[in-house]
């Protein structure tokens, strides 16, 4: 099941070569042009015109955990990111617990969801433009190879993709919320749309627990920690700087829309399978709404190699500390994680048989594959939420040993931000509960709860040892210990006959 004799863990994944730059890019990757296409639509349906204000309230919390994970990043480096940060700042046990989900929440979200969306909006663009008529999941698989095979080939190759990817992919959504605004929409540029009176506090906040969901997955850039020559300053800058580009450019997309479809055909944005293209051939022309299906998709590519990138780290860092087989320690002759890589590969294969052979989109009277799209991401979702709540609880103990107690007046709300975020999350995602088919993804979620609880109990009673020093080899700056520091497990010395 693990290791039986680990090696004291080293730095894997080569020299520190990546700078600032490069880990922005690695938090930029995370879908800002897929999910301002895709998922805005469904913040629309709940808060109607008031989206905008709904986006902004989200942003402010999102910033908060933005800063919560800048508080871990500032004293623990590596490429386990999430582990590594819960393991050191907060509880060796928990941190395991909590790298077993995190590390399933991303295979959910960029190693199932990613590639099914690829494929499904990648072939009814073929089908539209170039009456290219193959199976949907062929261009998922085609996704599946281009994102691992990046990641093969070297991160500075994949961040490469990712950066290209996405300035060619936001150019276009610029144009539009440009000649949006400059017409002003259907009635004009207004700041109503942040005024709940517009409809109502309660559609507010229902906006904001989807709001949230556009962020997921920022703080992968903290993945990137090893590689990084100076991950102390450089992550900080790139979850926080990231969180508040992604929050700017949410902002003017939803403005725009909002205005663009008006008060009284707001309901049209979340009914529309391609809301912004229906935009861009409104304000623009067709070519534009073109270029829009397609840049949609090419920031899908970009969001599978983030992950990607992630997931085979936290991975690799696991096996190396001894949690998991020892096999998902091997790298290639380019240092890049071989094991973690090929684990993304069964993975997205999994979820591409998941979304041909399944039929919950039937109830809903949406296609099979989008709705197999819809139920990983909220997963994935599920899981990522719960270890973002562990971070901001722990964090609450670097206030306590930081002295300046002036700093409280702006680091306390950030916080209190940070911890409600998740919160709200679930509250919206839970209450009511989900009816089927959306239910599956709870129960997918509660099942990779279980079997994370499985695994770390199977570790807790064999190798006690190693959940005692977990992540010991993420440096340590701030003087913060874990809080179980002076009840970590000591072997005994070995007795010779």
């Amino acid at each position: 099941m693990v290791d039986q004799n680990p090696q004291p863990h080293k730095a894997l994944l080569g020299e520190r070569r990546l700078t600032t730059v490069h880990a922005i890019g690695q938090s930029l990757a995370i879908g800002p042009i897929f999910s301002a296409g895709l998922l805005t639509g469904i913040v629309a349906g709940l808060a109607g015109f008031n989206t905008p204000a709904s986006v902004l309230l989200a942003s402010v919390g999102m910033i908060g955990l933005a800063y919560v994970i800048s508080l871990y990043a500032r004293r623990y480096a590596g490429a386990g990111a999430m582990y590594e940060y819960v393991a050191r700042g907060g509880h060796r046990g928990v941190g395991v617990y909590a790298a077993g989900i995190y590390s399933v929440g991303l295979l959910f979200l960029g190693g199932g969801t990613v590639f099914v969306a690829i494929g499904y909006f990648a072939n009814s663009f073929v089908v539209t433009h170039l009456s290219i008529h193959i199976p949907w999941w062929i261009w998922g698989a085609f996704g599946l190879l281009v994102a691992t095979a990046a990641n093969h080939f070297g991160v500075r190759v994949a961040i490469r993709l990712v950066l290209t990817l996405c300035a060619l992919s936001t150019i276009p959504f610029l144009i539009l919320v440009v000649v949006i605004i400059a017409q002003g929409g259907v009635g004009g540029n207004t700041l109503s749309v942040f005024n709940p009176g517009q409809t109502s506090w309660n559609a507010v906040f229902n906006g904001i627990l989807i709001a949230v969901t556009l962020f997921i997955g920022f703080e992968v850039a903290a993945s990137l920690g090893e590689e990084t020559q100076s991950p102390r300053k450089s992550i900080p800058i790139a979850v926080i700087g990231s969180v508040a580009l992604a929050a700017i450019f949410y902002l003017a997309v939803t403005y725009a829309a909002t205005i663009g479809f008006g008060k009284a055909g707001i309901a049209q944005w979340a009914a529309l399978p391609d809301p912004m293209g229906t935009l861009a051939s409104r304000y623009v022309g067709s070519g534009l709404a073109t270029i829009i299906q397609l840049v949609i998709i090419l920031d899908a590519v970009s969001v599978a190699t983030a992950f990607t990138v992630a997931a085979s780290r936290i991975l690799l860092t696991l096996s190396s500390d001894g949690l998991l087989p020892k096999a998902l320690q091997s790298t290639t002759s380019r240092d890049t994680p071989l094991g973690g890589n090929l684990v993304v590969v069964a993975s997205g294969t999994a979820a591409l048989i998941f979304g041909a052979t399944t039929h919950y989109g039937v109830p809903l009277k949406v296609p099979n594959p989008v709705e197999a799209f819809s139920l990983f991401a909220q997963a994935g979702s599920y899981l990522i939420e719960a270890v973002y709540l562990v971070l901001a609880v722990f964090a609450f103990r670097f206030l306590m040993h930081d002295g300046n107690r002036r700093a409280l007046i702006w680091r306390l709300p950030l916080l209190v931000a940070a911890l409600a975020t998740p919160v709200l999350a679930f509250k919206g995602s839970l209450d009511p509960w989900p009816t089927f088919p959306a239910n599956r993804a709870v129960i997918y979620a509660a099942i990779w709860l279980g079997i994370a609880a499985l695994w770390f109990g199977y570790l807790r009673v064999r190798y006690p040892e190693r959940i005692a020093t977990a992540a010991e080899h993420a440096t340590e700056h701030g003087g913060v210990p874990p809080l179980d520091e002076t009840l970590q497990f000591k072997p005994e010395p070995e007795r010779t006959l």
